[in-house]
C-alpha cells in the first residue's frame, strides 16, 4: 500500500547529515553515525582543541580513523606561485 503518494522504497540522501545524532555523539552518547556525521563530529571536537586520541576514545573509533577524517576535512594548502 502506498500512503500519501510516497513510493514504496525511498532512496536515502547520501549527503544528509542528522545534526541531532552529531550533537548526541559530541555530548558523549553513542548513536550510529554515517561517515558524513562522523566527519562532522570529529571536526567539532577538533575545533574545541581535542587531540586525535581523545576524539577517537570519545566517539568510539580508532585514532587512525580520526586522522583520516581530519585530513579529508582540512583543505590542502595552495602552493605559492613564484
Amino acid at each position: 500500500m502506498v500512503l500519501f503518494g510516497l513510493p514504496r522504497e525511498i532512496e536515502p540522501d547520501p549527503t544528509y547529515v542528522d545534526h541531532i545524532a552529531v550533537e548526541l555523539a559530541v555530548a558523549g552518547h553513542k548513536p550510529r553515525l554515517t561517515p558524513l556525521e562522523e566527519s562532522e563530529a570529529v571536526a567539532i571536537l577538533l575545533r574545541r582543541g581535542w587531540s586525535d586520541t581523545r576524539v577517537a576514545e570519545w566517539l568510539g573509533m580508532r585514532a587512525s580513523r580520526v586522522i583520516d577524517l581530519r585530513s579529508e576535512a582540512t583543505p590542502a594548502e595552495p602552493k605559492a606561485v613564484a
